[in-house]
């Protein structure tokens, strides 16, 4: 048999395809695709949020809070804070503050004030404190007070004077022993090179902020962790400019604030509960902060005029605090660890509690918010709708246009339809001046053969 015949085989040219139809095409495929999942992506992260905001019915004007407990239960149905809405904190591992919700107090203006002094009491710092772990034999030569919890001891010496009469039997933290013992240690305890005593109820412990100058003093604002003191002539109530105190009174005025306002010759404070006043002669050159907060609470006669009783002003003994209604945020910036440090401090370790303003519905009282702000909302949600949707109604109509009006001719070349191309143009001109040419050659040749 002989042997087959190869057919040649044609290579395919295929023409250059115009980019500005690709382009338009590929750059419109993309934008619809983007902004299909945007859309997805911010029905829940912006669209529901802010539908359930309009609907909220929470008053735009903000109250205060303060936190009197911060709580991390084994398990939740609620956070405060979550770091991520699409999925959020489940069961444990969440932190859980509650907050008393009260209305605002009085903004006061003491004028004509000399003499003044700031002291700031200083606690603890939970991450700069000092801090033992027994599990790595760092508990062996603890001296002085320490606050102990599952085997971490935080020295609280410096911070506290802790006066106490019961302890209990001696606990040694060194040796092999000692560490496996004291891993497993909670609570207060007096330790003198790592031998520890438990400290045992009762006992106080004050925290070691001395020599608060008093004299020649007639006002006292406590403001947290903040002392001011001076000497003024009059307070005056910043909203209705009546004057609610005078020097010719006599005596020191004490007022709980949530801000202080310092100026050349006055002093502005803002949010001021339980306006007390006392006698000047109970009262030394120098105090302490225990004592001053034990004056205002204990020895101090409340003049609602002043700044009305904290008690009168309250709305909820107890309310959920969240960070907004959502309970949770989107950024991925470590928000939440800010959130709990600046919103979660509830005195537990003998600082001030949080103070902060928030906001509630009159119709839900159980559940407070620390951000609220419908403006900015409202803008969010205008421009979360009308970009992406805007960019996927245009991509989607180009597509639609560039399927009506493009097409693929025999050379798989992309063209417009009614839209001359320049390549067959020239190549028909060609097509016609080798007609022409052949034609003329023809001739020429009939005449030579006639000849």
């Amino acid at each position: 048999m002989g042997k087959k015949k190869k057919i040649p085989v044609e290579d395919l040219i295929i023409p250059p395809q115009d980019q500005r139809i690709c382009g338009t095409i590929c750059v419109c495929q993309m934008t619809l695709v983007l902004s299909s999942v945007a859309l997805v992506y911010l029905t829940v992260a912006i669209y529901m949020p802010s539908t359930r905001a309009f609907q909220s019915g929470i008053d735009e004007n903000p109250v205060m809070c303060t936190t009197t407990r911060n709580a991390r239960p084994d398990s939740a149905d609620w956070c405060s804070c979550g770091e991520w809405c699409l999925s959020k904190t489940s069961g444990g591992g969440c932190n859980q503050i509650y907050v008393n919700l009260r209305n605002n107090g009085t903004n006061l203006t003491f004028q004509n004030c000399t003499n003044s002094a700031n002291k700031t009491c200083y606690g603890i710092d939970q991450d700069r404190a000092d801090k033992a772990r027994c599990i790595m034999d760092e508990c062996k030569n603890l001296t002085g007070t320490f606050n102990c919890t599952e085997g971490q001891c935080l020295n609280i010496t410096d911070a506290f004077e802790c006066i106490f009469h019961n302890t209990g039997e001696s606990l040694k933290c060194s040796g092999r022993r000692g560490k496996i013992t004291c891993m497993d240690i909670k609570g207060l305890f007096s330790c003198n090179r790592g031998t520890c005593k438990k400290i045992r109820t009762p006992y106080n412990c004050d925290r070691r902020c001395v020599d608060i100058p008093t004299r020649n003093k007639n006002i006292v604002i406590l403001s947290g962790d903040k002392v001011y003191l001076s000497q003024c002539q009059n307070a005056i109530n910043t909203e209705t400019q009546e004057e609610v105190w005078n020097e010719s009174a006599d005596n020191v005025v004490m007022v709980s604030c949530f801000l202080i306002k310092n100026t050349s010759d006055q002093v502005e404070a803002v949010d001021c509960i339980n306006g007390t006043v006392l006698d000047k002669n109970m009262l030394q050159d120098l105090t302490n902060f225990t004592y001053l907060n034990y004056m205002h609470v204990a020895m101090g006669m409340s003049v609602p005029e002043i700044a009305p009783p904290d008690l009168d002003l309250t709305i909820s003994n107890e309310s959920k605090l969240m960070i907004n209604l959502e309970g949770c945020v989107n950024t991925l910036m470590d928000e939440c660890a800010f959130f709990l440090k600046e919103y979660g401090r509830d005195g537990a370790d003998h600082n001030a509690r949080a103070r902060f303003p928030c906001f509630y519905a009159p119709s839900n009282k159980n559940i407070v918010v620390a951000r609220f702000d419908l403006d900015l909302t409202y803008k969010q949600f205008l421009v979360a709708s009308v970009i992406p949707s805007t960019l996927f109604v245009v991509s989607c109509l180009v597509l639609l246009l560039c399927q009506k009006t493009i097409y693929v001719g025999d050379d798989a070349k992309m063209r417009f339809k009614g839209c001359a191309d320049t390549d067959t143009i020239l190549a028909s001109k060609n097509d016609i001046a080798n007609s022409q040419r052949d034609v003329t050659d023809a001739g020429g040749g009939d005449n030579i053969m006639a000849l």
